[in-house]
């Protein structure tokens, strides 16, 4: 097993402004999700298909379920950022190119995290919207757009660690 160094990777400012976006977007998505809690009827959307149409309601807590979920994602992705070491790599990492590797592992978990917040940013925002009859549904664009971003993401990371190897 390789022994990888672990250093600490010091934020640039650029990266504590997408991590203090992050953040601010977390907080707003536990805000909406509150105020949805309040305005909603008691049976609302839990689960949408794949052309984005409800198809199983349940309770109103459910809207509360998704700040949570998306909560313990962006924890484990903030965790595993302060020690990219264990993360996997498509190269190898040696001394030599480890901070940069690294830094730029950590940014492709900064940007998973925003983009993963602003996914239940929507389905809250759309689960309150379908719950009062102001929309029918996620709509069919939701899911291939979501799994867009978080593909390109991944694509950008990949190019930018072959371009620096």
């Amino acid at each position: 097993m390789e022994t990888r160094p672990k250093i600490i990777i010091a934020p640039t400012p650029g990266d504590s402004q997408r991590e203090l976006l992050a953040w601010g977007l977390l907080a707003f998505l536990w805000a909406l999700a509150t105020w949805s809690y309040f305005q909603i009827p008691d049976t609302v959307p839990v689960h949408y298909n794949f052309a984005g149409q409800p198809d199983r309601y349940g309770e109103k807590a459910g809207v509360l379920h998704l700040p949570m979920v998306a909560t313990v994602l962006f924890v484990a992705m903030t965790a595993l950022g302060r020690f990219p070491h264990v993360l996997n790599y498509p190269s190898a990492i040696t001394a030599a190119n480890a901070p940069g590797k690294y830094r730029s592992a950590v940014r492709l978990l900064q940007g998973l995290k925003t983009v993963i917040v602003l996914v239940f940013l929507f389905l809250v925002f759309r689960t309150y919207q379908t719950a009062t009859e102001q929309a029918s549904g996620l709509g069919g664009w939701f899911l291939p757009v979501a799994l867009g971003f978080v593909l390109l993401l991944v694509l950008w990371y990949l190019v930018r660690d072959k371009s620096a190897s």
